[in-house]
């Protein structure tokens, strides 16, 4: 019997291994099986090819580009991970303080702000008793060590004496500039310079989109002022040589800052042209020989950031009348560049000035007692231009440079344009002594002389008392724009009044956008939360929807910047942008931008704020309609299982932590279900 039972317990295991390993066999074969299906597919969806990992677009078309974000426990992991990274520093003790902060009696609800006077008496702290970056440090160490001296910075950037006398600057000619005016990081400067010189390499109209668009990056990631330093070095060291550099060039580059002037800001194309003319009048100054081309490269630069009005036709007349004035032969054949290059334009801005010109110039021809093929030919264009005959311009083809202004467009975005300057010679080549008017964020139009800014200066500053102007200084309020807005949300009744003054400021375009940008600084820097901003940055999204992109990239900018916060000023932000939120002047999808799977301690808190200031909010549809806003969208489905996922571990793990707050722990409860459902709606793959 023992042999028997032995024998039958060898051949169970003998049969137990053909089992295995014939399902063994049957796997390896099905997954054979499966490949040559996967690669089917592949093959049909012709995905086959692709390089890339990245989400294919036509996954993205059909609604499938989050599909791999959830589909597997990979980023639930990462907010694993970071949850017990930030429970590993003690942040779960500071859930209580931020729940206290969220129901602190700094909120105002909406019955208050019906019957109270929005604006308290308080002004914005100075940093003076706040933690301050190296930056702020080094900024009132300058403004103390001036006021020692006693020197003060006027609200155009010139330097006055005690008297109020303007101290002279000495001349810096632009290539000494270029190289002295750009910050103390060489490093920084040097990388900087490898990334937009390579980026410039490429530039050419069928990639001009891309071009646009990395530069446009730059500026984001970098200093502004750099940037524009850095910009007009690279493309006058690519364009300015002693042999004429082929117009298809130049005209792209200067269509590149036409495209960022309107894009980026007025000060890109501000900063060049103003470099450029710079150059042109220090190169006029001295003698070159008819082979070298440097000048005739400056001159087409000018001339077609006139064609992409970047600027208006008075200072290109100004400048053909000061090369009239030499008339040798050099700045003859330059009037000629000109008049070839954008003759017929000029014709059509301004007919008058051109017949003036024309008298001028013949009168000059007529004088001269050289015999010059030159003279009868610039005379032969200028009666052709005068005729509008571009037949008898020799090799005259206008066609590019109309392809590239009528394509220009393309790559403006949706509510930019390009700002035309109405500035003078006179303007660009005395802005050192007068102040850098792109600064001020518009042309001295209109202005005479120096005696007549003075005065408008100490008109406009008489409007204000010493304190307030004092204060606007403190804050660094440091161009005349900001000075006025902030002079006027600190002087306003309330909100309603500060909103009339701001639009009778009469400020166009880009102008406004540092309305939010003072609001939202004065706000972070109150001591205590004020409602007052954001009642007033409410009322200003109400008026206009651009208002409401301006914050949405303010606060994006925030974002990136949150370590120079401290906790006071962290809470100010998360109660300003809670409002707006409540109130329908933000849409929560604002913050999409932040990556849930990687968030820091400071963004972390600065969301569960929010979040708690909107869950526990007095009235309960407005809360439940901040969410579902956002609940319907295809696009947002990453966002709001993100956002779920943030609620699960950050808000309803630590609902009874607060000891003291079991009311308000009860309706964060519930309110927390209620949106969870919310979210949930549009088939979740996401499960808690």
């Amino acid at each position: 019997m023992a042999k028997k039972g032995k024998a039958k317990t060898t051949s169970e295991r003998k049969k137990n291994k053909k089992i295995k390993k014939r399902k063994i066999e049957q796997l390896i074969q099905a997954n054979v099986k499966e490949d040559k299906m996967i690669k089917q597919l592949e093959k049909r969806l012709k995905l086959n090819k692709r390089k890339s990992k990245s989400v294919p677009k036509s996954f993205v078309a059909d609604g499938l580009d989050y599909l791999l974000d959830f589909c597997d426990s990979e980023d639930r992991n990462h907010m694993v991970e970071t949850e017990k990274q930030l429970l590993e520093t003690g942040l779960s003790a500071e859930f209580e303080e931020d729940l206290n902060m969220a129901i602190s009696e700094d909120d105002i609800s909406s019955e208050e702000t019906d019957r109270i006077n929005m604006k308290t008496k308080s002004y914005p702290t100075n940093g003076e008793d706040e933690i301050e970056n190296e930056e702020s440090k080094h900024s009132d160490a300058s403004k103390q060590s001036d006021d020692s001296k006693g020197l003060w910075e006027d609200i155009y950037g010139r330097q006055r004496d005690k008297e109020g006398n303007v101290i002279a600057k000495k001349y810096v000619p632009p290539a000494a500039s270029i190289s002295t005016d750009i910050s103390v990081d060489s490093e920084k400067a040097r990388r900087l310079e490898r990334q937009l010189k390579g980026i410039l390499n490429r530039l050419a109209e069928q990639n001009m989109h891309t071009i646009a668009n990395q530069v446009e990056e730059l500026y984001m990631s970098n200093s502004r002022n750099d940037m524009n330093i850095m910009l007009s070095k690279l493309m006058m060291e690519a364009i300015i040589a002693p042999v004429l550099t082929p117009d298809r060039l130049i005209s792209e580059h200067m269509m590149l800052i036409a495209v960022l002037h309107a894009n980026v800001g007025t000060e890109v194309g501000a900063h060049f042209l103003l470099t450029s003319v710079k150059m042109l009048h220090q190169m006029l100054g001295e003698s070159h020989s008819i082979e070298n081309k440097e000048l005739d490269n400056i001159i087409l630069m000018i001339s077609h950031l006139y064609n992409f009005k970047v600027y208006g036709h008075r200072l290109l007349y100004q400048i053909l009348e000061k090369l009239s004035a030499k008339f040798t032969e050099k700045e003859i054949e330059l009037i000629l560049l000109i008049l070839r290059t954008v003759g017929f334009l000029l014709r059509k801005d301004d007919p008058l000035a051109l017949k003036e010109l024309i008298l001028n110039l013949q009168q000059k021809a007529s004088n001269s007692t050289q015999e010059n093929s030159r003279i009868k030919f610039m005379l032969d264009i200028l009666l052709a231009i005068k005729n509008n005959n571009m037949s008898k311009i020799p090799q005259y083809d206008p066609t590019w440079i109309e392809h590239l202004k009528k394509i220009l467009k393309n790559f403006i975005h949706k509510g930019c344009n390009v700002t035309q300057f109405n500035v003078t010679l006179e303007d660009l080549l005395e802005a050192d002594e007068r102040g850098k008017w792109w600064v001020v964020g518009s042309a001295w139009s209109g202005l005479k002389d120096i005696g007549k800014l003075e005065k408008t200066s100490e008109n406009n500053q008489q409007k204000y008392s010493e304190k307030i102007l004092e204060l606007a200084r403190k804050q660094r309020m440091n161009t005349n724009i900001r000075r006025d807005i902030f002079c006027v949300l600190m002087t306003a009744e309330d909100y309603l009044d500060a909103f009339e003054k701001i639009h009778h400021l009469g400020l166009k375009n880009q102008q406004q956008r540092e309305v939010i940008y003072v609001i939202i600084s004065c706000c972070i820097q109150e001591k205590r939360f004020n409602p007052y901003y954001a009642i007033l940055a409410q009322k200003l999204c109400d008026a206009d929807r651009k208002y409401q992109l301006t914050i949405q990239y303010a606060l994006w900018d925030k974002l990136k910047t949150l370590n120079d916060l401290n906790t006071k000023q962290l809470t100010n932000l998360a109660k300003f942008l809670t409002h707006l939120f409540l109130e329908k002047g933000l849409p929560l999808s604002v913050l999409k931008i932040i990556q849930f799977t990687e968030l820091d301690k400071l963004t972390m808190r600065l969301v569960r704020q929010i979040m708690l200031g909107i869950l526990l909010h007095e009235n309960g549809e407005a809360c439940l309609e901040v969410f579902q806003r956002i609940s319907l969208s295809p696009k947002l489905q990453t966002f709001r299982e993100s956002l779920r996922l943030f609620i699960s571990h950050f808000l309803v793990k630590n609902i009874y932590a607060a000891e003291n707050l079991q009311k308000q722990s009860t309706l964060l409860q519930k309110r927390t279900e209620l949106v969870d459902q919310i979210l949930n709606a549009r088939d979740s793959k996401v499960i808690f």
